[in-house]
C-alpha cells in the first residue's frame, strides 16, 4: 500500500448507525483501502433519502441485524453513500498516481464478471453492493471505496461540496437513461425533491423540456432555475386537472415519477396517454393495485429504475455537475459538521421540513458553513 507523509491514525470519529432513529457519534477503527481500493480522507457528504429511509424506518438495507450476503457486514454501520475525498492510500494493484488526487465517488462495488456485468448493467450485478449501505461509508473522516467508483475531478475545478453531488446526479442520469434518448422529448416529471431537482437538470441538459410537478413553491423554483420547460404547483385538492391543463397542447408520452406516493402514481397512470412509458423511480412503500388490462390495451411501459451503472452513468454525471460548477448553492447550500447529521438533517427531512434539496455534511468541520464552490 502507498501511503502519504500523513499517516493514517487507528481510529477515526464517524456517525455509526445502530437501528431505528439510533446513530451514534463515536470513535472507531479508521479504514483501510483494500486490494483495488482507494482510502480517501473524507471530503463532503450527501444525506440521501435512503439514509432517511434507514434512519426513519430501517434497519432496510443497512446489514444491522443480518449479515449482508457479499460483504460479510454484520452489526452497526457507517453510513454515508454520496461522497468525495483525499486519495491518502491505495490498495494493491492500484497505481499511486491516485494519491493526492480529488475525488467524487459513486460508492459501487460490483464484480465485473457475472452476466449483468458483462453486458453493462452493474448495478444488477449478482454481488452488487454500496459503500455506505452495504459496508461502513464515509460519514467519518476516512472511507476505503473501489478505485472504479471513483473519477478525479481536480481538473474539472470541482470542490468536495460540488463533488459529492456527482452520486445523486447520476441516479438522475440512470433513470432517464432507462428510457433511451430524451431530446426533443417533453417529459413530465412528478417531484422536485433530492433527486426530482437533479433530473430536472439532467433532462434538459440532454434536449428534453420538463414539466415539473410539485408541492412546494421553492422546490419548484429551483427546477425552473435549473431549467424547467413549465412547473405546476398542486396541493391534493384538483391535482388530475391542475396537470392535464398544463400539458394541454404538449405532446407528452413520457412521464417520471420521483416522489414514490401512490396518490400520485395513480394520477400518472391515469392521466398518460396510448403508448405512454412510465418511469418508476420513487420507492413505494406498499404493493401498488395496477390495472394490467388497462395497461396492455393502452400499450403502455412501466419501467423501474434502480442505483446507477458507474462505468456509464457516473461520468455523465460528473460532466453535467461540471458544466454547472459555482451554482450548485442552490440546491445544498450549507454544510454540517458531523454531529449535526441527526438534528439539522435526519429529523428536519423525516418531518417534511428539510432546510435545502441537498444537505451536506463535512465529518471534519467544527461548525456549519457555506457550501463552497469550485
Amino acid at each position: 500500500m502507498t501511503i502519504t507523509t500523513d499517516a493514517v491514525p487507528d481510529t477515526m470519529r464517524a456517525a455509526v448507525y445502530h437501528g431505528n432513529r439510533d446513530i451514534r457519534f463515536e470513535t472507531v477503527p479508521a479504514p483501510s483501502a483494500g486490494p483495488g481500493e482507494l482510502l480517501l480522507r473524507t471530503g463532503t457528504v450527501g444525506v440521501c433519502g435512503s439514509d432517511l429511509g434507514e434512519f426513519a424506518h430501517g434497519p432496510l438495507q443497512h446489514p444491522v441485524e443480518v449479515a449482508h450476503p457479499h460483504t460479510g457486514h454484520l452489526g452497526p454501520i457507517v453510513p454515508g453513500h454520496e461522497f468525495s475525498g483525499t486519495v491518502i492510500a491505495v490498495g494493491d494493484g492500484v497505481s499511486d498516481e491516485w494519491v493526492g488526487k480529488t475525488v467524487a465517488s459513486c460508492g459501487s462495488v460490483c464484480c465485473g464478471e457475472c452476466g449483468p456485468c458483462r453486458r453493462g448493467e452493474s448495478n444488477l450485478c449478482t454481488t452488487y453492493s454500496g459503500v455506505g449501505l452495504h459496508r461502513n461509508g464515509a460519514l467519518g473522516e476516512y472511507v476505503s471505496t473501489p478505485v472504479e467508483a471513483c473519477i478525479a475531478v481536480d481538473e474539472l475545478g470541482l470542490s468536495m461540496d460540488e463533488a459529492a453531488l456527482c452520486q445523486p446526479m447520476a441516479i438522475a442520469v440512470h433513470n432517464v437513461r432507462r428510457v433511451g434518448d430524451v431530446n426533443g422529448e417533453t417529459v413530465l416529471l412528478t417531484g422536485a425533491g433530492g433527486i426530482g431537482a437533479f433530473l430536472a437538470y439532467v433532462l434538459t441538459q440532454l434536449g428534453a423540456k420538463a414539466i415539473v410537478v410539485d408541492r412546494d413553491e421553492r422546490r419548484l423554483a429551483i427546477a425552473e432555475e435549473l431549467g424547467a420547460y413549465r412547473t405546476v404547483l398542486v396541493d391534493g385538492a384538483d391535482d388530475r386537472a391542475r396537470i392535464r391543463q398544463a400539458v394541454e397542447g404538449e405532446d407528452v408520452r413520457l412521464f417520471l415519477e420521483a416522489t414514490g406516493v401512490r396518490p400520485v402514481l395513480d394520477t400518472v397512470l391515469a392521466i398518460s396517454p396510448k403508448g405512454a412509458r412510465i418511469v418508476a423511480i420513487g420507492i413505494q412503500h406498499a404493493p401498488v393495485e395496477i390495472d394490467l388490462a388497462a395497461l396492455t390495451l393502452m400499450e403502455k411501459t412501466l419501467i423501474g429504475s434502480n442505483a446507477l451503472v458507474r462505468e456509464v452513468d457516473f461520468p455523465i454525471a460528473v460532466d453535467l455537475v461540471a458544466r454547472r460548477r459555482g451554482r450548485w448553492s442552490i440546491v445544498a447550500p450549507r454544510v454540517l459538521p458531523l454531529d449535526r447529521l441527526v438534528s439539522d438533517a435526519l429529523v428536519p427531512m423525516s418531518e417534511g421540513r428539510a432546510s435545502a434539496i441537498k444537505i451536506l455534511v463535512d465529518p471534519s468541520a467544527a461548525e456549519i458553513r457555506d457550501s463552497e464552490t469550485g
